[in-house]
């Protein structure tokens, strides 16, 4: 028997492999738990406890210690026993941990002899040949899950229709609501409880990435991806993984407080339309600088190797667990953009939680002053490449973080900012780009478009929350002011963009009931005569001189448009 490995159902003393194309294998196998006791006698006297080893781990913070791992028949006894003992270890999970023993993990190609398996294909940067959708229901105002249409996206390709003719099969499915009665896979997915913001497609780039099972990942936050991934290597270095980690901040003064504990810098843009400007990118900025500088929980504090101005220091002499993490991670996202832009997405999904969940308070290799190292060496590394643009003459337009807009020498510009920094840069070219205001007349940092390689590139102009026909015209607006090559033809098409403007405004008062509908919080509203109503419930009609504000505003103040 031979496939990919899709899910894996645990019985006693073995385990049921779902392969792809429905197909099944059985192995033998036990499932490990580990303990921390004075007594494993006592836990040996459960019936499912095969055999015991007494090992010798390490904490984080580099302590010896002994806990006890016991091998069991089933998982009832897993479950039995760690709600009564210390148990370590459960990330990753016992299933992945059992997978990878036996050598058949999520998505990589096996083969089963006589209850075992005999080899395993990893497909690299491959995509797995496996089949994948995710099936919607949608209503008049889009997707419910009382609709009686579908919407179905099968390996990539899109499909319509009423859903009394919806009929799929797949080796995963991602559905909602009466969706789920017409669709048939090994591994069926709720798309109303999944809380990642990836698609089915990225949750097998996850599961893949964090050699736990897709079913156990579906309804999980990045950060549960993250800390598996950063789990393994815990592992492999035999370093304990907590259950709970009791963290305290150290006592500090106020002035210190407020010296290190700051965001990401960020300027105020000069306002107006440039041309022919670059956008310059720290490529994985935040990871890359973990990575550079061996940030971890284990490394923060515990020597000076680095001494820092903001009253942290940091070891550097051996790897850290999470920059350990996230060095490969980085690498599979920068070689997946140049195939598969949305597998390296789900990817990016986990580099950026890496920085927040480094002080997060439940973060199991993590500490707040990891956090705020991360900060201080991406502002100082901003500041230095702002310092380097100006000593090369080149203008320094906008600053977001991890990007600048500039004017000049952008080569020479990159190439010595590389050599200091030693990160990757990745960096595009405007025709033209607009930097915004807000409505009092300040520059609005986070706002801008702008004409890169004949398509537009925007930030901060769409909001999810918008209605559809605010969405459509602004869309449309890009779309007419991707004909202009230069700042001077953009101006050129204030009357073809007034045109628009007036088109929708028709539309606003004519439209289809679909194209009032704005999502808050997922739920569709309507805005009414006599205030919002939820869509859900039906339509009864819509405020036109609302709808016909909105599209006015958004053509005066986000457009920019005098």
């Amino acid at each position: 028997m031979e496939g990919y490995v899709i899910d894996a159902i645990p019985y006693q003393g073995k385990l049921k492999l779902v392969l792809d194309g429905f197909k099944e294998a059985w192995v033998k196998t036990t499932y490990p738990i580990y303990v921390v006791t004075e007594n494993p006698e006592r836990i040996m006297e459960h019936p499912s406890v095969l055999s015991h080893e007494e090992e010798e781990w390490r904490t984080v913070t580099g302590e010896r210690t002994v806990i006890h791992r016991f091998e069991l028949r089933d998982l009832d006894a897993y479950i039995y026993i760690s709600k009564r003992e210390r148990t370590v270890n459960k990330l990753p999970t016992v299933l992945s941990q059992t997978l990878d023993r036996l050598g058949a993990l999520p998505f990589r190609r096996i083969r089963v002899n006589h209850d075992k398996v005999e080899s395993s294909e990893d497909p690299g940067l491959r995509f797995p040949d496996v089949r994948y959708a995710s099936v919607i229901t949608l209503d008049w105002y889009g997707p419910s899950e009382e609709g009686n249409m579908y919407e179905a996206n099968v390996n990539g390709f899109t499909y319509r229709g009423l859903l009394k003719d919806l009929d799929i099969e797949a080796d995963v499915i991602g559905c909602m609501g009466r969706a789920c009665d017409h669709v048939k896979a090994p591994v069926k997915l709720n798309l109303k409880r999944k809380r990642s913001p990836v698609s089915i497609k990225g949750l097998i780039e996850w599961s893949y990435t964090c050699k736990t099972l897709i079913r156990e990942l579906a309804n999980s936050t990045i950060g549960k991806a993250l800390t598996t991934n950063e789990a393994w290597v815990a592992i492999k270095r035999r370093v304990v993984v907590p259950d709970v980690v009791p963290r305290v901040e150290k006592l500090r003064k106020m002035e210190d407080l407020s010296k290190a504990d700051k965001g990401g810098l960020v300027l105020f843009p000069r306002t107006g339309c440039f041309n022919e400007a670059w956008q310059v990118d720290f490529s994985s900025m935040y990871p890359s600088l973990i990575i550079k500088y061996n940030i971890s929980a284990e490394t923060v504090d515990e020597c000076e190797d680095l001494v820092t101005e903001i009253g942290h220091s940091l070891c550097m002499k051996k790897r850290g667990i999470v920059p350990e993490a996230l060095s490969w991670l980085v690498e599979r996202k920068e070689n997946l953009k140049k195939i598969d832009e949305e597998r390296a997405e789900a990817i990016k999904w986990i580099l950026v939680a890496s920085f927040g969940y480094l002080g997060y308070r439940n973060s199991k290799f993590g500490k707040i002053e990891a956090y705020e190292l991360v900060t201080y060496f991406a502002r100082k590394t901003l500041r230095r490449a702002i310092e380097t643009a100006r000593a090369l003459n080149v203008e320094v337009l906008h600053g977001i973080v991890d990007s600048l807009i500039v004017r000049g020498n952008v080569k020479e510009f990159v190439d010595a900012v590389r050599e200091f920094t030693g990160l990757k840069l990745h960096w595009n070219r405007f025709d033209w780009v607009v930097l915004g205001t807000r409505r009092d007349g300040l520059p609005y940092p986070m706002r801008y478009f702008g004409l890169t390689e004949g398509v537009m590139k925007h930030k901060g102009i769409v909001r999810r929350n918008m209605p559809n026909l605010v969405k459509d015209f602004i869309s449309e607006s890009m779309r007419v002011l991707s004909k202009a090559k230069t700042c001077e033809e953009v101006k050129e098409l204030r009357s073809e963009l007034i045109e628009t403007l007036r088109e929708y405004e028709r539309r606003a008062l004519n439209g289809e009931p679909e194209d009032y509908v704005m999502w808050i919080n997922g739920t569709p509203y309507v805005r009414g005569i006599r205030g919002f109503y939820d869509a859900r419930a039906g339509y009864f009609g819509r405020d036109p001189l609302y709808y016909l504000d909105y599209l006015r505003r958004t053509y005066t103040q986000v457009l920019g448009i005098e």
